[in-house]
C-alpha cells in the first residue's frame, strides 16, 4: 500500500503531505481546487512525463516522493522485476520511490536514494498503481494483461504455464534443430565427399613435386645436350662440307705441298694426321654419346601434365601437397563427425515435432478452457455493469486465434464493450465518456478483485453522471474491492464519500496574491460538514443528511439511495 505521498513545488503546491490508509481514502474538493493536482503529481511519480510548466518555481526542482509497503505476494513480483533486470534486491518490503523534475527540464528517479532509470520506474509504477481516469494509462486496457486475467479468474494459470514452458522448450530444440540443420548438414557432407574423392583420385605422393622437378629438369638438360651433340656431329662429319670432308681436301693439299718441299710438308702432313685422328675420335666420342641418349617426348608432356595439376590443386585448396595429404584424414573425420550430427539432426527433428505437437495439443486445450471462462466472465461482469446503471449495455471477449502458438497460446483475445443497445462492442480503450470508462472499469476490478495483482487503484471522474441508487452501487463496490486493495476515490458524490474509510479533502488557499494547494484529513465535525456542503450547504437538513449518510456507510444499510433518505 501507499503509506505516504510528499509533494513539492508542484503546480500551486509549495510542500503536502498526504498520510494515507489500508482500504478506501475518498478525496474530495470544490471543482478546482487542486485534485488533479495530487493524481497528476502521483502519475509523474509514475514515471508520466511533467513538463516546466508544472513547477510551481521555476528556480527550484518539483519533488513527488511515494513510501510504500508491499505485502508478501507483491513483494516476491518486485524482487522478481530487480533480478530480472540485474539489479541489487532491496533490503525490506518497505521502500521510497521519488522522482524529481529540475529546472533544466531533466528529471531524475530514485529508489531508496539509488538513482534507477525511467523505464524501471515506469514498470513499477505499471505493477504498483492503476489509475482509472480519463486519458490515463490503464492495465485492463493491455490485451497481454486482460489475457492473464481471464486464465486467472479460471484458474489456468498452471495450464497457462505449462503451455509457456513447452513453447519455451520447444524454442529452444527449435534453434538447436535449426544450428543442426539437415539440408546444409547434406550440403557440407556433399561438398567434403567431391573434395575427399578428388584428392584421393589425385593420388597424391609425399615428395612427388621433389621427384618431378627433378625429372624435369633432367628431362630439359637432356633435350639441350641432344641438341648439342647434333650439332657437332653435322659440323664433324655430317653437314656439307663438314670438318673431317674438310680434312681430306686439306691432307690433298699438303701432299701436294710435300713434293714442292718435303721438309714442310712432311711436318704439316703429321700435324695434320694427328688432328684427323683426334677429330675421328671425337666424332666417335661424340656418336657414341648421342646414342646412348634417351628422350621420351610423352613422358616429358606426362610430367608437365601432371606438375600443372599439382599446381592447380595447391592453389584450389590453398594447401601445399603435403598439406592436402592431411587434409585427406581431416576430411574423413569431417565427414565421421556429420554422420554423428545428422543422426542426432533427425533425433533433434523427431523431438522436436513431437514437443510441438505437445505443444498445440496443449494449446488447443487451453484455448477450449478459455473459452468457457470467458463466457462466466461476461455473465459476471455483465451483472456488476447492470448494478451500475449499465442495464443493456454489451460486453464481450473477442478470439483470435494465431497461425502460430505464442507463449501465451494461439489465443489473443481483447474485452469488448458497447454502453447501449444496437452499438456494436469496441475495445474498451475506445469508450469515449470518461465517466462510462471509469464504471466499466471498476466492474471489471470488481470481478477481477480476488485475482487482479495490482494492489492499488485510484478513480477519477468515477461519479460522473451518476447518483442515487448507482451511486451506492458504486460506493458499495469500491467499498468491496478496498478489501484486497488500497483505493483512491476522487469524487462528488456524499454517498461515496461518506463511506471512506478515510476522507481528505483539497482546498486552495490564497494570500497576498499567492495561492496554494492544501490537503486536509476530514474527521468527525469537520468530515460532517464537508459532506453536507456536497449535499448543497451546510443547512440543518445538510448536516441531518449528511449524518444519515454516515450512519448508512457505517453498516446501517436498510436505506439505500440519497432518494429515499431525502423524504
Amino acid at each position: 500500500m501507499l503509506l505516504k505521498l510528499r509533494i513539492e513545488n508542484l503546480a500551486l503546491i509549495e510542500e503536502l503531505e498526504w498520510d494515507l490508509v489500508p482500504g478506501l481514502n475518498v478525496l474530495t474538493g470544490e471543482t478546482g481546487a487542486g485534485k488533479s493536482i495530487v493524481i497528476d503529481s502521483l502519475k509523474f511519480l509514475l514515471g508520466e512525463r511533467a513538463s516546466l510548466t508544472f513547477l510551481k518555481n521555476k528556480e527550484k526542482p518539483g519533488i513527488v516522493e511515494g513510501e510504500f509497503q508491499l505485502s508478501e505476494t507483491f513483494w516476491t513480483r518486485v524482487s522478481d522485476l530487480f533480478k530480472e533486470k540485474g539489479l541489487d534486491e532491496l533490503d525490506s518490503s518497505s521502500f521510497i520511490l521519488r522522482r524529481e523534475i529540475r529546472p533544466s527540464g531533466s528529471s531524475r528517479q530514485f529508489i531508496n536514494g539509488e538513482l534507477i532509470p525511467l523505464s524501471l520506474l515506469k514498470e513499477l509504477g505499471d505493477n504498483l498503481i492503476d489509475v482509472l481516469g480519463p486519458h490515463d494509462h490503464q492495465s485492463l486496457f493491455d490485451k497481454k494483461i486482460q489475457l492473464k486475467l481471464l486464465d486467472t479468474f479460471g484458474s489456468l494459470n498452471e495450464l497457462s504455464h505449462r503451455v509457456k514452458t513447452l513453447y519455451e522448450n520447444h524454442q529452444k530444440l527449435l534453434k538447436k534443430k535449426n544450428s543442426l540443420s539437415l539440408e546444409e548438414l547434406l550440403k557440407k557432407k556433399q561438398r567434403l565427399n567431391e573434395q575427399l574423392q578428388e584428392i584421393v583420385a589425385a593420388n597424391l605422393i609425399p615428395g612427388e613435386e621433389e621427384a618431378i622437378d627433378q625429372k624435369l629438369n633432367l628431362a630439359r638438360t637432356g633435350w639441350k645436350i641432344y641438341d648439342c651433340l647434333g650439332a657437332i656431329r653435322g659440323l664433324l662429319s655430317q653437314n656439307n662440307p663438314s670438318i673431317l670432308s674438310l680434312l681430306s681436301s686439306l691432307h690433298r693439299h699438303l701432299c701436294a705441298l710435300e713434293k714442292f718441299d718435303p721438309q714442310k710438308g712432311a711436318q704439316a702432313i703429321a700435324l695434320e694426321q694427328s688432328a684427323a685422328h683426334d677429330l675421328l675420335e671425337l666424332d666417335r666420342l661424340i656418336e657414341d654419346y648421342f646414342s646412348k641418349i634417351e628422350i621420351d617426348p610423352e613422358e616429358l608432356e606426362k610430367l608437365e601434365q601432371r606438375k600443372n595439376f599439382l599446381e592447380n590443386l595447391k592453389r584450389k585448396y590453398a594447401l601445399q601437397i603435403d598439406e592436402l595429404i592431411d587434409y585427406k584424414s581431416k576430411i574423413s573425420e569431417q565427414l565421421a563427425e556429420i554422420k554423428e550430427e545428422e543422426n542426432l539432426a533427425r533425433n533433434i527433428a523427431k523431438e522436436e515435432l513431437q514437443l510441438l505437437e505437445a505443444l498445440q495439443n496443449e494449446a488447443l486445450h487451453l484455448s477450449s478452457k478459455r473459452k468457457k471462462t470467458a463466457e462466466e466472465l461476461i455473465t459476471s461482469i455483465q451483472t456488476v455493469l447492470q448494478s451500475l446503471g449499465f442495464a443493456q449495455s454489451g460486453f464481450s471477449i473477442s478470439f483470435d486465434n494465431k497461425e502460430k502458438v505464442g507463449p501465451s497460446g494461439q489465443d489473443e483475445i481483447e474485452f469488448l464493450f458497447s454502453p447501449n443497445p444496437g452499438i456494436p462492442c469496441k475495445p474498451l480503450k475506445e469508450i469515449a465518456s470518461s465517466g462510462e470508462a471509469a464504471r466499466v472499469m471498476l466492474a471489471l476490478k470488481a470481478v477481477f478483485a480476488r485475482v487482479d495483482p495490482i494492489p492499488i487503484l485510484v478513480f477519477d471522474e468515477i461519479d460522473a453522471n451518476i447518483g442515487g441508487e448507482i451511486a451506492w452501487k458504486v460506493s458499495s463496490l469500491l467499498k468491496e474491492l478496498s478489501i484486497n486493495h488500497q483505493i483512491l476515490c476522487i469524487t462528488h458524490l456524499p454517498s461515496m464519500a461518506a463511506g471512506g474509510d478515510a476522507h481528505f479533502k483539497v482546498m486552495k488557499e490564497s494570500e497576498e496574491n499567492v495561492t496554494r494547494v492544501l490537503l486536509k484529513e476530514m474527521v468527525e465535525e469537520d468530515r460532517l460538514k464537508e459532506i453536507a456542503r456536497m449535499l448543497g450547504g451546510e443547512n440543518e437538513e445538510a448536516i441531518r443528511l449528511a449524518r444519515k449518510l454516515l450512519s448508512v456507510a457505517k453498516g446501517n444499510k436498510e436505506e439505500k439511495s440519497l432518494e429515499k433518505l431525502l423524504q
